[in-house]
């Protein structure tokens, strides 16, 4: 993204009801130096009487305004702030950008978890061990981790489906290609970004076997190496254009979709996302993609801790069936792939596609009918 278009994209972004916007930037001495951390503070205050103040911390690895994986806990958070006003509480949100290692985000979330905060919100797997390893001295703090993999009386996980989104886009991305090599480029093959993967894999076969008569698609996939490398991103695109893919996809969040932006754009050929709406990277070869919200699971987490001190046994799932996932389409989808792409978002919906297990030796696959299967989310 150039400084017009990140200029342009930074006044877009609202607030709602803010009332007062503090920005602070706190030094903390770390492993073998010092690093920073941002923080922005809003207030968002209810229009009837509160039931109670509520302070709420993101933690981001990234910056808040990414386009991606990061702007969409951005924005959950903030529909977060909004419905607990809604339901009478006096909120305060703080936002922490660019924490990525466990060595930042530790004195963080300890900062947080301190000063009385009642929820700290880590957006990444990269936030479980330092949640894990200090939930327990603050046991009036609730830690939900977008991505994470273990909970406690007072920290749960929330995960997306990422399969299905994986699948939606597979099939997407082998309707639009012409010469049947679509490339896949991702950051780290962990967490969700592993499922995704796996449903991109499946859904391209589905679509040879179910739309192009049998066509094997070649798939390129690349994984960088991390998820904030534009540069590395970029390369990775152009080398799979250079093998032959004329449609690119990325579920990889921060620079990285960024980097395959700008790679499907120099190549003129469409450009996938998920994570969050990615179109204005390059609207010209944008098709369209999946943006998340975690935001109705936040609340129901959020309104369960407030009120009992209590959350979920298990973790909170997003998907397409509870709104967590939203397909977007540009016009320069073909009639027919609208159709198709829509139609299995639908069945994904629906029950009528599942992604799964099998239970005799755990590859996953898909089925259009019910399967003996081991369930990938519960």
């Amino acid at each position: 993204m150039n400084k017009r278009q990140l200029n342009k994209r930074l006044k877009s972004i609202s607030t709602v009801a803010t009332a007062a916007v503090i920005i602070v930037i706190i030094i903390v001495a770390g492993v073998g130096g010092y690093y920073y951390y941002m923080i922005t503070s809003s207030k968002v205050t209810p229009s009837h009487p509160s039931k109670g103040s509520v302070k709420i911390a993101l933690l981001l690895a990234g910056v808040k305004t990414d386009l991606s994986w990061n702007e969409a806990g951005y924005v959950m958070t903030m529909q977060l702030a909004k419905d607990l006003t809604n339901a009478g509480y006096n909120v305060t949100v703080s936002v922490a950008e660019g924490l990525y290692t466990s060595e930042e985000i530790l004195p963080a979330m300890q900062t947080y978890a301190s000063k009385g905060y009642n929820i700290i919100i880590g957006m990444g797997f990269q936030d479980q061990a330092p949640a894990t390893a200090i939930h327990a001295q603050y046991p009036n703090t609730l830690f939900l981790i977008v991505d994470g993999y273990q909970s406690g009386p007072n920290m749960q996980a929330l995960l997306s489906e990422d399969d299905q989104i994986g699948f939606v886009e597979g099939v997407w991305a082998a309707l639009l290609s012409k010469d049947h090599v679509v490339g896949d480029i991702e950051g780290m093959n962990v967490g969700s970004v592993t499922w995704a993967v796996k449903g991109f894999d499946l859904g391209v076969q589905y679509a040879d076997q179910n739309f192009l008569h049998g066509i094997n698609t070649t798939i390129i996939t690349t994984f960088v190496g991390n998820f904030n490398d534009p540069a590395g991103a970029l390369s990775a695109a152009q080398a799979a254009v250079s093998r032959g893919a004329d449609v690119l996809f990325s579920d990889g969040g921060g620079g990285i979709i960024e980097g395959v932006a700008e790679g499907a754009a120099i190549a003129n050929i469409p450009f996938l996302y998920s994570n969050y709406n990615a179109t204005a990277f390059d609207p010209e070869t944008t098709y369209g993609g999946v943006s998340y919200t975690f935001a109705p699971l936040l609340y129901q987490a959020a309104i369960s801790w407030l009120t009992n001190k209590t959350i979920s046994p298990l973790p909170y799932y997003a998907n397409f069936a509870n709104g967590g996932f939203t397909l977007s389409m540009t016009s320069y989808n073909p009639s027919n792939v609208t159709t198709i792409v829509n139609n299995i978002e639908s069945a994904l919906a629906h029950n009528q596609i599942r992604i799964y297990q099998e239970a005799a030796n755990g590859t996953m696959v898909y089925s259009p009918v019910t399967p003996s299967y081991n369930s990938l989310f519960g």
